[in-house]
């Protein structure tokens, strides 16, 4: 058995993102000040897990992690059938992580 690793599973997302449609091509300005952001829709939730999370989540340590991006996830993605694929991937990152 191979052990998928946490960047690999990063790679997925990435990918589930662009086929969803949720992949942005340029990074919103508020990023680089995101911390006065608050993530109020979807769009916003894709942006701060494309530009902010994902980049941030290599190489953590599941004993160096405080928070899951599930329960976030599934606020914004819960209702829509469509991204199941993505909170599955998710919640694969979550446990490697």
């Amino acid at each position: 058995m191979v052990a998928i690793t946490a960047e690999q599973k990063t790679a997925e997302i990435v990918n589930e993102l662009k086929k969803t449609g949720l992949w942005k091509k340029q990074m919103p300005a508020w990023v680089t000040d995101y911390e006065e952001k608050r993530i109020a829709n979807v769009s916003d939730f894709s942006e701060w897990l494309q530009f902010i999370y994902l980049p941030n989540c290599k190489g953590v340590s599941a004993m160096n992690k405080k928070k899951f991006i599930v329960p976030q996830a599934v606020k914004f993605f819960g209702e829509d059938v469509k991204k199941g694929r993505l909170l599955q991937l998710l919640i694969e990152l979550d446990a490697l992580t």
